[in-house]
């Protein structure tokens, strides 16, 4: 089997060097001489590369300090924490166990993500006892991560536990920073105008405030033709531009991270009546700090972003709410 290590922070050790060392076996269906990747996710630098062969793939080294990693191919790659120790990966249930910080990452990622969304209190005294205990390494960095975007109150209060070494990983600095960028775009702030040429269907420059603030409601939904979630999310819209269109309120689609022909095309086939505003591309994304599409949000009569992040059956709840005031 092909195997090279490269990089800084890992060295090839041979057999004999035990605990002091790391062992990753791994399994995968993927085809004979498919290329494995060992990322350093902090700066991506590539650690290692190997090849399957008999469904199999390994590596090993040491490393110094535990290392936030990524092992795997495309798509198909099991996040974890890489320290000293054997490791048993499994790409195609993107399972991985073996060493105490990932056993340990692993049984509160279960407790975690087995609460109910709606039991914030409970996922966040969570979160607590892990970083109480882990201030300064990789396992309370990855338990503060998962906080970061469903208690954003919860997370800075924890962030600011953290030692200054573990508050400066990229992994919740960058949490941190993409909270303090949505505290400018939360509900109760004023919309942030944006320009795109050439954005309107027939070529011509458009801006978003070209309909926000303008004295209507508008529900602004964030999306791509290559995005199979947006277009679930259009038979809600649908209904609630059929119900409320008008005086009062109006819908208008931003495409973003989306080639134009793409974009009209996917509009033709699903056949749209609301309003478009193509080739946004990341415009909104840095504006808005938007993490992942469909996003949906209603602003207000004078541009007041009212809600975000609306899905399903609450976009109609929603904006009845508001018109019916």
């Amino acid at each position: 089997m092909k195997r090279f290590i490269i990089g800084t922070a890992i060295c090839l050790l041979c057999l004999s060097c035990g605990r002091n060392s790391f062992e990753i076996n791994g399994t995968t269906t993927e085809p004979d001489g498919t290329e494995i990747y060992l990322i350093d996710l902090r700066d991506s630098d590539t650690l290692g590369v190997t090849t399957v062969e008999g469904n199999t793939f390994a590596f090993s080294g040491t490393v110094d300090e535990p290392i936030y990693a990524y092992v795997g191919h495309g798509k198909q790659r099991v996040r974890f924490i890489l320290e000293n120790g054997q490791v048993t990966v499994d790409l195609d249930k993107r399972i991985e166990s073996g060493t105490p910080m990932t056993d340990a990452y692993n049984a509160f990622h279960k407790r975690y993500y087995g609460l109910d969304k709606s039991l914030k209190e409970e996922r966040r005294n969570l979160v607590d006892s892990i970083v109480s205990l882990n201030k300064d390494n990789l396992l309370g960095v990855m338990a503060l991560d998962d906080l970061a975007y469903s208690d954003t109150l919860g997370f800075m209060e924890l962030y600011g536990t953290m030692s200054e070494k573990m508050q400066e990983y990229p992994l919740i600095k960058d949490d941190f920073e993409n909270i303090k960028q949505q505290a400018r775009t939360a509900p109760g702030k004023k919309f942030k105008d944006y320009l795109v040429k050439g954005g309107n269907p027939d070529g011509t420059d458009v801006r978003l405030s070209d309909y926000v603030g303008r004295g209507k409601y508008i529900l602004v939904d964030h999306w791509a033709s290559w995005c199979g979630p947006c277009k679930a999310e259009m038979p809600y819209i649908r209904k609630v531009w059929e119900a409320f269109s008008g005086e009062k309120f109006d819908v208008v689609g931003v495409a973003l991270n989306d080639k134009r022909e793409d974009t009209l095309e996917a509009l033709s086939k699903l056949g749209l009546p609301w309003h478009q505003i193509l080739d946004a591309q990341r415009i909104p994304i840095e504006l808005y700090n938007i993490n992942a599409i469909p996003h949906i949000i209603l602003f207000g009569p004078d541009g007041e972003i009212l809600e975000r992040g609306l899905r399903g059956g609450q976009i109609y709840e929603t904006v009845a709410k508001y018109l019916n005031q």
